[in-house]
């Protein structure tokens, strides 16, 4: 029973981490709302021509994938949650209610790699060329989530 502790701890913790994430968005959106433009727009990086036709200027484009990744944040936060508290009522669950109980867990971590992993680092990192910006470059932090939303999935699958 113990063992399960570890992937309840990791979706409660994406789960808060989520939350704090959606509260910061909702209460200072300018500052993220920034990020997804300079990242869309390609300012901070060395517009090369053969990247240089990504750039997207438009303002209500940047407000709609802002709005789409708040929305997975909360799917993550709200999946999260759920997931934990059916975690928690079955720690000490038969084996077959155990597995049904992993299933929102399992659905937070996939909304988290949408958010860190494909948004963040395929579409970001690599579509929009954001790895060669000093000032809005996030792989590191998406990295660090990915790496604990992957050792979720990990674990849970193993308890």
């Amino acid at each position: 029973m113990v063992f399960r502790l570890i992937p309840l701890l990791i979706l409660l913790g994406t789960g808060v981490m989520g939350g704090i994430v959606v509260l910061n968005n909702l209460t200072a959106p300018g500052a993220n709302l920034a990020f997804v433009e300079h990242i869309m727009t390609m300012d901070t990086t060395n517009m090369d021509k053969g990247t240089q036709w990504r750039e997207i200027r438009s303002p209500a484009l940047h407000r709609i994938a802002f709005v789409t990744i708040l929305l997975f944040e909360v799917a993550v936060t709200v999946l999260s949650l759920v997931g934990s508290y059916y975690l928690a009522t079955n720690l000490g669950a038969p084996a077959d209610a155990w597995e049904a109980a992993k299933l929102f867990g399992y659905l937070a971590f996939m909304a988290a790699l949408v958010v860190w992993f494909l948004v963040i680092q395929v579409v970001g990192a690599e579509w929009f060329v954001s790895w060669q910006s000093e000032s809005w470059n996030a792989i590191r932090d998406s990295t660090r989530i990915n790496l604990i939303t992957l050792a979720g999935i990990i674990i849970l699958r193993l308890s």
